[in-house]
This record gives structure tokens, C-alpha cells and sequence, in this order.
């Protein structure tokens, strides 16, 4: 199996998302779950996903300090790619604290850093594939590749864009979200027309969900709204108590890393594989009547 390569955005923050890669990461790749081939891709120069999924030591130490860190390979991609050394920032041991009654046989990480802020400054308009290019040669050690994408549009984006089948748009059900959904909409049907590309939204998912008289209104605003993908049955309930979970001096099971959304990351995985390996094109209404 080609992995299939998806983006998770949305240009609103806290709607959860990374806390949403982190958990499909680990629940699609777990051999008490799904047992997948999972890489992760720290895109986000906060490094939150990086932070959630590994130790701060082998960060520092084994990746940082030696340049291993997406920053550099994105900054020296050909140099790289021409040497056949790009694997060596994958994170390939002691990825996740789920480690309790669990394994992984396949749950890598390219990590980021902070100095991805300076690079992503720097990147030439005409460098979009790059991430393609770095991705390519190993679509098929995996199944899911999942790119942790920062709320903001720029060149290092549209590599994402650039490299991704599709798109996963976390939403909380608030009016800000929303303009966050419309906006990410609009900008990647403006992608699709520049660089002719058939990425596709495989659905929207509701976040930080808490069941609220105005949590509910904009819920179903979204779910009928023609214009935005298809909303995912899942939703994921408003938590906090997930980041007590990543400390990486203790090893955890799963429900004790995520408490009372245990149930729902499992349905979670499921439909995501579900949409991805299933998939019928999203088309939004408002390219077809232009």
C-alpha cells in the first residue's frame, strides 16, 4: 500500500489540532489498535507536536543539536535528497508514551523547531514541492503520513498542500472557527487552480465540542451548510486533561493518556480510515459555480 498523505488545518488555533494528529498518529499505528504505518510531520514551528511526541532530551541532544530537525531539511532538502540521508530525521525509536500494554511496530516523526519561523520566511514561492519531494521516496514504508499544519498561509503550506492527497479541517463549533473553515476553503480552492492539484477535504471535524445552546447552533450551521465538506459522526469532546498525559518519564495505556475520549479516538481512527481509504472527491460548491 502508497500511503495516503493528509494535512490537518484549519487557519483558526485551538481548535485541537494537534491533539488530533498526535491522537490519529497513535491510535491508527498502536498494535492494540489498528496496527498501521503511521508517519507524523511536524509543519507547525510552535513544535507542539513534536513536545507531545517525544522527550525534550532525545529532542535536543539526538535531533536538535545535530541539525536533524524539519527547519534544516527543508532549508537543505536537495543537498539531502542528493545524499539519500533525509531519513535521518525521521524519529523512528521511542515515538509516543503509550507504551504501557502497547507497542508500535511503525510510528516515526519527523520533528520541528522553532527556527522553522525564520525558514518559512525564506521559502521561494517555486520550492511548493518540496515536501513532496522529501515525502516521496518513502510513500511506500507507510500507509497514513499526517502533516501537522499552523494556522497561517504561506509557502511551507502550499508545500503541504503540494504534498497531500488530502485535508483534514478540525473545527470547534464557534463563529471564529468558522471564519477560520471559510477562509481555509476559499484558499485551497485558489490552490487547487494554481498549481492544477486534486487535494481534497475528507471531511470536517468537530472539536472541543461541549454541547452548549450556542456549541449546538453553530454545529448546525456547519453539518447543513452545502458548502463546507461533510461533517465526520465523530466529535470530539472539549478535554484538557489529555496534555497531563505527556510526560515522557512515565508509560501510559491509552486510557489512562486519554481518560473518557478513549472511546471516541478509537471511532475517530476508524472513520478517518474509512474516509481516506474510501474517498470520493469533495467538490465545493462555490468552485462549480464559477
Amino acid at each position: 500500500m502508497t500511503a495516503k498523505v493528509i494535512s490537518v488545518c484549519n487557519l483558526k488555533g485551538g481548535v485541537g489540532k494537534t491533539t488530533i494528529v498526535m491522537a490519529l498518529a497513535e491510535y491508527l499505528a498502536g498494535d492494540t489498535m489498528y496496527g498501521k504505518r503511521v508517519l507524523a510531520i511536524d509543519l507547525d514551528p510552535q513544535s507542539n507536536l513534536t513536545s507531545a511526541m517525544m522527550s525534550e532530551e532525545d529532542w535536543e541532544w539526538q535531533y536538535n543539536q545535530k541539525g536533524l530537525t524539519l527547519p534544516f531539511l527543508l532549508k537543505n532538502a536537495d543537498y539531502f535528497l542528493e545524499k539519500g540521508n533525509s531519513e535521518k530525521f525521521i524519529v523512528k525509536e521511542n515515538v509516543s508514551n503509550l507504551r504501557n500494554k502497547n507497542f508500535f511496530n511503525c510510528l516515526h516523526l519527523i520533528p520541528s523547531s522553532p527556527r522553522l519561523f525564520e525558514v518559512q520566511e525564506y521559502l521561494p514561492a517555486n520550492a511548493v514541492a518540496i515536501l513532496h519531494n522529501i515525502i516521496n521516496p518513502l510513500l511506500e514504508k507507510y500507509d497514513y503520513i499526517l502533516i501537522d499544519c499552523p494556522p497561517s498561509i504561506n509557502n511551507v503550506i502550499k508545500s503541504a498542500f503540494f504534498a497531500s492527497d488530502f485535508c483534514l479541517i478540525p473545527c470547534v463549533p464557534s463563529r471564529m472557527s468558522i471564519h477560520g473553515l471559510e477562509l481555509l476553503l476559499e484558499q485551497i480552492t485558489q490552490f487547487k487552480k494554481d498549481y492544477d492539484h486534486k487535494i481534497s477535504p475528507i471531511g470536517t471535524l468537530i472539536s472541543r465540542y461541549n454541547s452548549t445552546v450556542s456549541q449546538t447552533h453553530n454545529l448546525n450551521f456547519i453539518i447543513v451548510n452545502p458548502f463546507f465538506p461533510p461533517t465526520f459522526a465523530t466529535r470530539i469532546p472539549e478535554r484538557s486533561k489529555i496534555a497531563e498525559g505527556l510526560d515522557f518519564n512515565h508509560q501510559l495505556t491509552y486510557k489512562q493518556k486519554y481518560g473518557d475520549a478513549h472511546e471516541v479516538m478509537i471511532e475517530l481512527a476508524k472513520e478517518f480510515m474509512n474516509r481516506v481509504d474510501n474517498s470520493v472527491m469533495y467538490t465545493p460548491l462555490m468552485a462549480s459555480l464559477l
